[in-house]
């Protein structure tokens, strides 16, 4: 009987933590008086990162700081976004977006 790799064993455990714990995304704009904040808390896995920011281009926004924390199994970003015109994000549509576009990919 074949019971694969250890490789196998360890892909199979990181897909049943990220299906436990799925990437969560908020959007405050209250904390800050000059940007929205997009919070990505989530399980780290190879191109998370890369997904995020690439939704934010995706909708055409500016990235004007960002926090990145993690623990190594674990990960919290921070982004203050604004749009094509320097100011926060109030287009329900957008903000929609961004929440949901971590949980599509």
């Amino acid at each position: 009987m074949d019971c694969g790799s250890l490789a196998d064993i360890d892909d199979e455990y990181e897909k049943l933590v990220i299906g436990m714990n799925p990437p969560r995304v908020t959007v405050d704009n209250n904390s800050s008086r000059r940007a929205t904040l997009v919070k990505v808390d989530s399980a780290n896995k190879n191109g998370s990162l890369l997904e995020v920011v690439q939704a934010l281009i995706d909708l055409n926004l500016t990235v004007s700081r960002a926090y990145i924390t993690s623990d190594g199994d674990w990960f919290m970003d921070v982004f203050h976004v604004v749009d094509q015109d320097g100011n926060k994000l109030y287009n329900n549509e957008v903000i929609d977006r961004i929440q949901q576009a971590q949980n599509m990919r």
